[in-house]
């Protein structure tokens, strides 16, 4: 019963961290689109990847406190992706593992 709890559990944040993951996605693309035909080529693509952080426009929440608003902000524009993408690496991992054992049992 444990196991099937850690297993949803893990399943709904995988989820929510795919959808913010693709929002990362999107808003690095629209970020290159704006900012195409700029000549500091390295600085704009910090301010992309800051943006979700330093421009209000792009990612508003609206709390008690400003602090607790940009690290909201960072944990779903950076943490919730960078966990979607280490955690699929480890289930592509199990994956291989699990059916490549499976292989040699036949």
């Amino acid at each position: 019963m444990k196991k099937k709890v850690e297993k949803i559990i893990f399943g709904i944040v995988y989820g929510f961290s795919a959808i913010f993951f693709l929002g990362f996605v999107v808003n690095i693309v629209h970020g290159f689109i704006v900012h195409m035909h700029e000549t500091d080529s390295w600085r704009a693509v910090l301010r992309i990847l800051a943006s979700p952080v330093t421009d209000p426009a792009v990612f508003t929440i609206h709390l008690t406190s400003p602090i607790w608003s940009v690290f909201l902000a960072i944990i779903i524009s950076y943490l919730l992706p960078a966990f979607f993408c280490v955690a699929t690496h480890f289930l592509k991992k199990d994956y291989l593992e699990t059916h490549e054992n499976s292989r040699f049992l036949q």
